[in-house]
């Protein structure tokens, strides 16, 4: 079973979205059928929910609190849209990376552990998303006049356009949430692999020159088989670096825009909960908070764990057995040691990492957003 079976879920769900689409046809007459589909789903899913809620968001905006604070939905769809053209732009770069996880040749029981860890994610945190997205469209019953999920168009139940806007709008809602955290869902995966690979050298570099008896002369073909394993671990070492770098490249932008738009959207959704007597809406906004607050932790967890792992290649190849090797495995080891002592992260459009102390100045961002907030309403 190939480790990135572990993306199976979010895979489906960036299909159906339009986003994505197997690599089984490519080069094939299915795929022109694929492409009107995609372009048919990028109208309707991405482009229709977001000038709906863009309408919506500058009718209200300035005249009413309530509603302007509704309509902040729009930034939601502004950050999917963000990573819509990540993933459809670099899909070929995405199946590359897909491809060195694949072709792993020690595929370590680390490696499948940590697969089996993001498949078990997978369902937890997309199954959070489609129950939010249900509770979205779930909010207008609750209310003394039956409006649409997003309220716009402002059209009344026994309009004939009522169901059909509100069908739609329902499975928008549901789709687009969904796709987002599955796209959320592979950034992170990628990451944890990166960090799980970094984990695996470690390993690699302490067992150099295990097999070696210091108290007898290098065997010159011992001394060959270390030489040539410091060169893998050099070389392999490098990979991850690349690896980590073009996620970067891909990702980086993206995380960036969802950064910029998630402090505020998690302060407004704190905003409802406190201030709304509406049951519905306090728990479907609470489960919105936590996807919010979910996407931004997936991003930061992951790309602490690279942190942290990469410090500690360095301190392995020093662990390893190198007193029982050749001068030239030391000279090697040396190398790697110094390249080590540089940490390794991801880093959101060229600003900032992706850590846990990035999370955190964020949560603490959103509180200074909550009390303006607050003392605007108060007054």
């Amino acid at each position: 079973m190939q480790l990135t079976q572990c993306f199976k879920v979010s895979y489906f769900w960036l299909i159906l979205g339009g986003v994505w689409y197997p690599r089984t046809l490519d080069n094939t007459r299915m795929l022109y059928a694929v492409n009107i589909y995609r372009v048919f789903a990028t109208i309707f899913i991405n482009v229709g929910m977001l000038a709906i809620q863009f309408i919506y968001f500058f009718t209200v905006a300035g005249k009413d609190l309530d509603k302007t604070v509704d309509a902040t939905a729009l930034f939601t769809f502004v950050g999917y849209l963000f990573k819509v053209i990540t993933v459809i732009k670099n899909r070929q770069r995405i199946n590359k990376l897909l491809d060195i996880i694949d072709n792993e040749t020690d595929k370590d029981d680390l490696l499948r552990n940590m697969a089996a860890n993001i498949n078990f994610i997978s369902g937890f945190y997309n199954g959070w998303a489609c129950l939010t997205a249900i509770m979205w469209n779930l909010i207008p019953f609750t209310k003394a006049t039956l409006t649409l999920p997003l309220y716009y168009p402002d059209l009344p139940p026994s309009s004939p356009w009522f169901v059909r806007w509100y069908i739609y709008q329902a499975t928008m809602i549901i789709i687009n949430a969904v796709a987002q955290t599955s796209a959320d869902h592979l950034f992170g995966g990628l990451m944890a692999f990166a960090a799980t690979q970094l984990k695996l050298l470690q390993h690699k570099l302490e067992a150099i020159g295990a097999k070696t008896d210091s108290t007898v002369d290098i065997d010159a073909q011992r001394e060959q088989e270390d030489y040539e394993e410091m060169v893998s671990c050099v070389e392999y070492h490098l990979k991850i670096i690349w690896f980590v770098d073009e996620l970067t490249d891909i990702f980086g932008g993206a995380a960036f825009g969802q950064f910029l738009l998630a402090a505020p959207l998690m302060c407004i959704s704190m905003f409802i909960v406190m201030t709304s007597s509406d049951v519905s809406e306090i728990v479907t906004r609470s489960l919105y908070f936590g996807c919010l607050s979910g996407q931004l932790f997936i991003y930061c967890f992951c790309g602490n764990l690279i942190k942290t792992q990469s410090d500690l290649v360095a301190t392995a190849a020093y662990n390893s057995h190198w007193t029982t090797t050749s001068m030239r495995t030391q000279k090697a080891l040396h190398l790697l040691v110094i390249r080590g002592q540089r940490t390794i992260s991801v880093v959101a459009g060229n600003l900032f990492e992706l850590s846990l102390v990035t999370f955190g100045a964020l949560l603490k961002s959103s509180y200074s957003f909550l009390a303006v907030l607050s003392k605007h309403r108060d007054e």
